[in-house]
């Protein structure tokens, strides 16, 4: 068979496997930046204490949420890094087009995100071994989990870094259309930062929406959604970049 006449979905699923071959360093970086926030959150994130008479109890409150803070912030410049030119010229080894690198590209985030999302629900046990070679062994768990709330737990926590990576992927996308946007946009996002009242009734409607969802499924609804119109977004910009010569 011709190239040619190569479907879509054969081609996609060629880049996608050469993106993870061609990737791989990203996560390097990904497992650096979660050792990093395993040491910030070997202290505990929080303290109380109580002491009666000459007994003193010091209570510290360990969590992921340092790791998967960091996790977030390695997804959005991981998405930005793949939509750059260098990046992007890579996928002229195969017979391309706008279509199937943008499909694979998204493959690549969406994978990326499951792991990125499953080691950072995973670190918590990195956190409470890292007690125990400390010396540190009454520990306990403020609220025991069940098998299906920790998997509920994990996939949110994939979805979040989805939804920032899909953002990312979008900025990153919107920066390739012109030289100068690549100063643009990061002061715009940093002047917004300082100078938005985040307090605002719109900001507030908007994060109780998608933060503050109490029905899970309609909660993974919501971010899938915004995923997939972030994603749509990005390859309608990526469309109007100019044909490689």
């Amino acid at each position: 068979m011709s190239l040619n006449n190569m479907s879509l979905g054969t081609l996609v699923g060629k880049q996608y496997l050469f993106k993870w071959k061609a990737f791989a360093g990203v996560f390097n970086s990904m497992i650096a930046l979660q050792l990093l926030a395993i040491v910030f959150s070997a202290g505990g994130v929080g303290q109380t204490g109580t002491s009666t008479g000459s007994v003193s109890i010091d209570l510290y409150y360990y969590s992921v949420d340092n790791v998967v803070g960091f996790t977030m912030v390695w997804a959005f410049f991981k998405s930005i890094l793949i939509t750059t030119k260098s990046y992007r010229n890579d996928d002229y080894l195969f017979v391309t087009n706008r279509l199937s690198s943008n499909l694979a590209n998204i493959l690549f985030v969406f994978s990326a995100s499951v792991v990125a999302g499953l080691t950072a629900i995973l670190s918590g046990y990195v956190i409470q071994m890292i007690q125990y070679v400390q010396g540190n062994t009454f520990l306990t768990e403020a609220n025991p989990l069940s098998l299906g709330e920790w998997f509920t737990g994990a996939f949110a926590t994939i979805l979040y870094i989805l939804f920032i990576g899909a953002l990312g992927y979008l900025i990153g996308s919107v920066v390739q259309l012109h030289r100068t946007l690549v100063i643009i946009i990061p002061v715009a996002l940093l002047g917004f930062l300082f100078v938005y009242d985040f307090n605002e009734p719109g900001m507030i409607s908007m994060f109780k929406f998608y933060f503050k969802e109490n029905i899970f499924w309609l909660f993974a609804m919501k971010i899938l959604g915004t995923v997939l119109l972030l994603f749509a977004a990005s390859m309608l910009v990526s469309n109007r970049l100019e044909v490689r010569k």
